[in-house]
């Protein structure tokens, strides 16, 4: 039963999450969230803190208005106390030049009492590399 509760608050979190409601994301993080995104950076990070993660969400919606993600799939795992989710992701936007922007992504998460404590995420950084090149070509001179 517990499985299926957490699938459950899993997928209306990313159908928020999905339509630019990122903020609920940043709530369910632990104080000491651990993140990583795979990939060279700036794309790639590894940081730590509610603060930073906060800051990298926000910053890949700024990059990709319109960004949406659909969860495809979810597996959940373990007890209350250390409940491990993994969920599929399908990504897609709109860029600068009127090209779309297509992905998929993996997410490992690890969860405290329903706290985010660990985010793990695995996309195709060649298509997100290629896509944020096209943002920022594409971005107005600044005056």
């Amino acid at each position: 039963m517990y499985h299926a509760i957490t699938r459950a608050r899993v997928r209306a979190l990313w159908r928020r999450i999905g339509t630019g409601e990122y903020q609920v994301a940043v709530a369910t993080a632990a104080p000491d969230l651990e993140f990583h995104f795979a990939g060279p950076p700036p794309i790639g990070v590894h940081l730590r803190g509610r603060d930073a993660f906060a800051d990298w969400v926000r910053g890949v919606f700024e990059l990709l208005p319109g960004l949406r993600i659909t969860l495809t799939d979810v597996v959940v795992t373990g007890w209350p106390w250390r409940t491990t989710a993994v969920v599929k992701l399908r990504l897609t936007a709109r860029l600068a030049d009127g090209s779309v922007y297509e992905n998929q992504a993996m997410q490992w998460l690890r969860l405290r009492w329903g706290r985010m404590v660990y985010d793990d995420v695995i996309e195709d950084t060649h298509a997100l590399v290629a896509a944020r090149e096209v943002q920022i070509r594409q971005a107005p001179a600044a005056t």
